[in-house]
């Protein structure tokens, strides 16, 4: 066993006398393309120790050798499985990423790189049930590599590779043929059960994950907001608005701003109710991105009801002196629900373009009320 990494080899170890044909590695795997050589280095030098007792030690070297090469590149293999009757192998990696910088409260955590690795193409040539579920936890592992991080990734990572180990260890059963056919569905049918449920927590963990990045989108979209707020009022200074308009719709831009904010972090807080919907496999970069639009939408919904509550078209007339706090509460409900910004944009587009929408009016009665 090599040290410092935490291994499993099967139990069915070869004959001894018996001779294995050299192989070549094999050209498809998952994970590093050093991986396969790493393995192959290991089945010689494992071959040769069980049938011999003893192994040359060019063998061991050149197997360490790979074993360094691969770890250079791919982190610490934290655990593996080799198959001692095939040149076959699951494994994890870990290389340690870079710590945050600028972070004093440490609201960041170190993302280490968490790979899932496997060459088992000679193992599986007679079990393909076996083969099948083995790419589906390729495919999984390769979810949780990309939409993951820290713990819940090296969670969902270590499920998935037990999972590979069990299959891979099942193929050094020595099972009589007759039933071995029966006894590879039934071992698959519960791995493949073990696998949904390393899916759901994956889904869980990923749903969770994506409402943090999109929250830390809209807060970087705040500032933002705030960084255009000063730009708008040193432009809107020169021209002829006058300064209560101005302070009004820099008012209702931040509160429309602010609305979209707390509406959407209201609705993140009840995920069981299907409210926020996100497509988290969008990654990270895309999802921080919508993220940091939402509060420009609820900005922009927030002036335009200012633009159309102060132009009149409503018979709106608050007293002077709670004009602030009547336009800032509408310009936050706006950004907080756009049916209800979309629905007094509507009346406005009635008041001034009637003929122009003829199938509007009946949605103001028991029509609309069958879509609420």
């Amino acid at each position: 066993m090599t040290e410092g990494i935490q291994q499993r080899s099967g139990n069915g170890f070869m004959r001894p006398g018996k001779r294995l044909r050299p192989k070549p590695p094999s050209a498809s795997q998952t994970g590093a393309e050093l991986f396969p050589q790493l393995v192959w280095a290991h089945h010689q030098w494992e071959r040769q120790l069980h049938s011999q007792g003893t192994a040359e030690p060019a063998l061991e070297h050149a197997f360490h050798e790979k074993l360094a090469e691969f770890q250079g590149h791919q982190g610490r293999i934290e655990q593996v499985y080799w198959s001692t009757q095939f040149a076959s192998a699951v494994a994890m990696t870990v290389k340690r990423g870079s710590m945050p910088r600028a972070d004093p409260l440490h609201l960041r955590e170190r993302e280490d790189i968490v790979r899932f690795h496997r060459v088992t193409d000679w193992g599986t040539r007679d079990a393909p049930l076996v083969a099948d579920l083995l790419n589906d936890c390729d495919l999984l592992a390769g979810r949780v590599r990309e939409v993951l991080r820290g713990a819940s990734q090296r969670i969902a990572m270590s499920w998935i590779l037990g999972i590979a180990m069990h299959l891979l260890g099942f193929l050094e059963r020595d099972t009589p043929a007759a039933a071995r056919q029966r006894e590879e569905r039934q071992f698959v049918a519960v791995q493949r059960a073990k696998l949904a449920e390393a899916e759901a927590y994956y889904h869980r963990a990923a749903s969770q994950a994506g409402r943090i990045v999109y929250g830390s989108g809209m807060l970087a979209g705040l500032l933002l907001i705030a960084a255009m707020g000063a730009l708008a009022a040193w432009l809107l200074g020169t021209t002829d608005m006058s300064t209560h308009h101005r302070e009004m719709a820099l008012l209702c831009f931040g509160a429309g701003a602010v609305g979209a904010l707390v509406s959407t972090l209201s609705r993140m807080s009840k995920p069981d109710q299907g409210s926020f919907n996100l497509d988290f496999e969008l990654g990270r970069p895309l999802v921080r991105r919508l993220g940091v639009f939402r509060p420009f939408v609820g900005a922009i919904f927030g002036v335009a009801l200012f633009l159309l509550l102060a132009s009149g078209l409503l018979d709106f007339k608050p007293n002077p002196s709670a004009e602030p706090y009547y336009y800032g509460i509408a310009a936050f409900l706006a950004g907080f629900s756009e049916r209800f910004a979309t629905g007094m944009l509507g009346v406005a587009e009635r008041r001034l373009a009637p003929s122009a929408s003829p199938s509007a009016e009946p949605m103001d009665g028991a029509a609309q009320a069958g879509t609420e």
